[in-house]
Formats: C-alpha cells, structure tokens, sequence
C-alpha cells in the first residue's frame, strides 16, 4: 500500500532584513543558500549532509516558518526537503528564534540528522586511528567513543585522549 501525502507549501512571511540575517548566518557556517524570500531559505545539500537528512538525489533544505512575522518573531521554524525548494511533503520542528539559533540547529541538523543538540561525551585519540579499532567514529569532529573491547582503545590499554561534548564539536 502507497500512503501519499499532499505537498505543504510555506506560507508565512517574515522580513527581507530577517530572512537576509539567518541566510547569512546559514552562509557563514559553510553552507550554500540557493534561495531565500519571505517564506523559506533553500540550502543545498553536499554529499554529507544529504545522508546525515537521509535526502533523495538532488533533494534541498527548506527552512520555513509558521508564525506572525511580528517583531522579528518567526513562531515555529521547520525544515524539510524538497526536490523544487518550494513544495516539502514533510515537516519537521527546527526550532530556534533567532537567525543565529535557528542557523546553528540547522548546521547540526546537517552535520548529525538533528537539529537538538545531544551531550555524549567522546573523544579524539592523540594517536592516529588504525584499522585495527572498533570503536564508532561518527561524530562529525572525527571523535570516537572508546569501545571496551576495541584493541586500541579498549579498557586494557587506556589511550591518552582530549575529551569533549558532541555540542562542542559540530
């Protein structure tokens, strides 16, 4: 059985000057705005970013907004993908007020598959990782999170490593 969903078009309209901030904002983290007016900003997806959002070929970023676009407040900020940049099938909470707040979650939801940040702690190994390690490597810095059995890594051999949060990371 094929469940279809109709397209959803956002709508809502924001400020040129607000709608400028958060695409450079977007921008000055490394990512390329395609598109950004009233209602939306359409970012292009590399190759990472396109399996971090699980985005068919060719699929965009859209982030929108479903608010008043008063006193620069743009109400609940959400995020899909699209193959024109101007229909999303789905939506998905963003979050964030802010041009700032909202280009950071979208920075993560683009490097990790979601927009909220998460504190799991792990760490970059001073040495350089062989091919011998076990241990799960994907977090955007490069950091693993040792694994107890891992020959490199493991309880047995206590590498030196700099600890830190995923949040400090992406």
């Amino acid at each position: 059985m094929t469940t279809t969903r109709a397209a959803v078009s956002i709508t809502d309209e924001m400020p040129a000057a607000w709608v400028r901030a958060l695409a450079d904002a977007i921008e000055a983290r490394g990512w390329t705005v395609l598109d950004a007016y009233e209602s939306a900003v359409v970012v292009e997806l590399d190759a990472d970013a396109a399996e971090a959002v699980h985005a068919a070929h060719g699929d965009r970023l859209v982030i929108g907004w479903a608010g008043s676009g008063e006193d620069g407040d743009p109400g609940e900020v959400h995020w899909g993908l699209s193959s024109d940049g101007a229909h999303v099938p789905h939506l998905d909470m963003l979050g964030g007020v802010t041009p700032d707040e909202i280009s950071e979650r979208a920075h993560r939801l683009l490097r990790t598959g979601r927009p909220e940040p998460r504190e799991l702690r792990h760490a970059m190994p001073y040495a350089e990782i062989s091919e011998a390690c076990r241990c799960p490597t994907a977090h955007p810095c490069g950091g693993i999170v040792p694994d107890p059995d891992c020959p490199e890594h493991g309880d047995r051999r206590a590498p030196t490593m700099e600890w830190h949060w995923e949040s400090a990371c992406i």
